[in-house]
């Protein structure tokens, strides 16, 4: 199986080609084009043959002809010579520096292999240990699980180093080839005007998204032009407009689509596809990159956001990805259609982690930003609306991370953490929290979610287990079951946004966080409507749960509870 680099695809091959022989044919050319050049010299200078008569004159229409037709062949060998030479010292510079790069890739390749099943068999002995073992051995199996991923780490810099290397030198070598090819073709091919490409590159510099959207906006001849030439740009640059996005990333998620990818790649691929075409009005995908990160990310818009004035942002957690977004999908349209002129956009755009990941802040670290630059985007848009991030599991821990990296809370108006495995206890991401003018808090934790509890006792160090429920100023609502307008709310049975418990431990009946009908989501969307829970908490209707118990693993550095 050939590998290929993480970022941008290339295939770890090696690039065939000889620069002494393409030096060679291009100094061939040059000498071709010299006595070219000679003839028509001499050529032309029967151009201006003296004498008259019928002879005279068709000699010197014929010169004319040929030293016409000389010129063209001329340039023509001036072009190849000045392509392969061009090419040569390219693919010299360049393409001869990746493939000395091979051998030692796929070397660290089978070294991060190696550690990363090392690292994840030790996460999860840490993870079993610190429900049954005894405190010194949960400290020496979080001990090793920490040592384990720190040399995975370790070898997946020096890995990604290598790629990324490898990646300069092909994308020199292969940007050389594209322009060999493009000056061969006549420069065949869209290319960009002078304009347009200094508005892109001026669109990239750009500080923040309000700055990138009135750039675009100031320059509504050029957008069509750039956005032909660098549709995966535009489509996921944050302060572009959402319809334009839209129509940008569905085009490259069909012609994706219809290439039929295979593997787990395919799959992410055909369930996003599914899902972008199902239903009525059916949903702008507002983000797109299918091969920037470990998985598919992605982002539906369902609802009109340029009338919207309420947007709701929803965050998917641990063990997330593309293929879930159907049902996450139900639950953006069950939150449009709790009261007017709602949308709700479920954001796929992290790598999510796995179960021996989840202890560790490093996917939140590499997710937060993205959802920092998004939410900004947003609220460069759409300033009036009122915003809300609705996070799950692992996904809590993300967004708190993004919207207390600054004192403003980018734009977010109200804050859900639903069955959160625990904010990150960092002073400074706390007190913005705390602290932000206009954010409101919201959480939820079932009786019944072991798994939210095991992510707050088990993250290394105490890194994401601060306890959102009892934070100052939070204000906590129920999951547990209950009763509003005269119905019975389900309670949520385990740990699940949707369908599903807590896996091989004990879980309870009802329905997920964000299913219609249960008692969590009801209190979301009076929340979204009217700024407060519409149940009480322990209210009529809810049920005990199995996981609730006051001496549950109580020795460990963290309470999981909301009491």
């Amino acid at each position: 199986m050939t590998l290929t680099s993480p970022n941008r695809g290339y295939p770890l091959e090696r690039l065939e080609g000889n620069p002494g022989s393409m030096s060679w044919w291009s100094s061939a050319f040059s000498r071709v084009a010299g006595s070219l050049g000679e003839l028509r010299t001499t050529v032309q200078s029967a151009t201006d043959l003296d004498g008259v008569g019928a002879s005279i004159r068709s000699a010197r229409s014929k010169a004319q002809e040929v030293a016409s037709a000389l010129a063209a062949e001329i340039a023509e060998a001036e072009l190849l010579a000045g392509v392969l030479q061009r090419y040569a010292d390219a693919f010299s510079s360049s393409a001869e520096a990746a493939n000395r790069l091979i051998d030692d890739i796929e070397s660290a390749h089978d070294s991060l292999a190696s550690a990363s099943a090392a690292a994840d068999e030790a996460g999860l002995n840490a993870l079993w240990t610190s429900r049954s073992g005894e405190p010194a051995d949960v400290r020496r199996a979080n001990d090793a699980a920490q040592d384990a991923v720190a040399a995975r780490d370790a070898a997946a810099r020096d890995l990604a180093d290598l790629w990324e290397q490898f990646e300069s030198h092909y994308s020199a070598w292969d940007a050389a080839y594209d322009a060999a090819l493009a000056e061969l073709a006549g420069g065949a091919g869209p290319a960009m005007t002078s304009q347009a490409q200094n508005l892109l590159d001026q669109l990239l510099a750009a500080d923040t998204p309000q700055a990138v959207l009135e750039l675009w906006l100031a320059h509504p001849e050029l957008q069509d032009e750039i956005a032909r030439a660098h549709p995966d740009i535009i489509g996921n640059l944050d302060g572009i407009p959402y319809d334009v996005r839209g129509r940008i990333n569905r085009e490259r998620l069909e012609a994706l689509y219809n290439s039929n990818p295979t593997g787990e790649f395919g799959d992410q691929i055909d369930a996003l596809w599914n899902t972008l075409v199902q239903g009525a009005p059916p949903p702008l995908l507002v983000s797109f990159d299918p091969d920037g990160s470990a998985q598919v990310t992605a982002a539906l818009a369902y609802g009109d956001l340029a009338t919207a004035t309420d947007i709701n942002v929803l965050v998917p957690g641990m063990l997330s990805n593309v293929t879930g977004m159907g049902e996450w999908g139900d639950s953006a349209r069950a939150l449009n259609a709790a009261g007017s002129n709602i949308a709700s956009v479920v954001w796929f755009g992290y790598d999510s982690p796995t179960v021996a990941e989840e202890p560790s802040m490093q996917r939140a670290n590499d997710g937060a930003p993205a959802l920092r630059a998004f939410l900004l985007g947003l609220d460069a848009v759409h300033p009036a609306a009122e915003k809300a991030v609705i996070a799950h599991s692992y996904g809590s821990t993300t967004a708190a991370l993004a919207i207390g990296s600054r004192p403003d809370a980018l734009g977010v108006d109200q804050f859900i953490a639903v069955g959160s495995a625990g904010f990150p206890s960092d002073p400074q991401i706390l007190s913005n929290l705390q602290n932000a003018e206009g954010l409101r808090m919201y959480a939820t934790l079932s009786e019944n979610d072991a798994w939210a509890r095991i992510g707050r006792d088990t993250s290394w160090g105490g890194a994401h287990g601060t306890v959102p429920e009892t934070l100052p100023g939070m204000t906590e609502f129920g999951s547990d079951g209950g009763r509003a307008d005269g119905e019975d709310l389900a309670p949520t049975p385990g740990h699940a946004a949707h369908s599903g418990g807590n896996g091989p431990l004990p879980s309870g009946d009802g329905e997920g966080y964000l299913v219609e009908g249960s008692e969590s989501f009801y209190n979301i969307q009076q929340i979204i409507l009217t700024g407060e829970p519409g149940t009480e908490m322990d209210g009529e209707g809810s049920e005990s749960g199995f996981w609730d118990l006051p001496d549950w693993l109580e020795w460990l550095p963290v309470d999981p509870y909301r009491t």
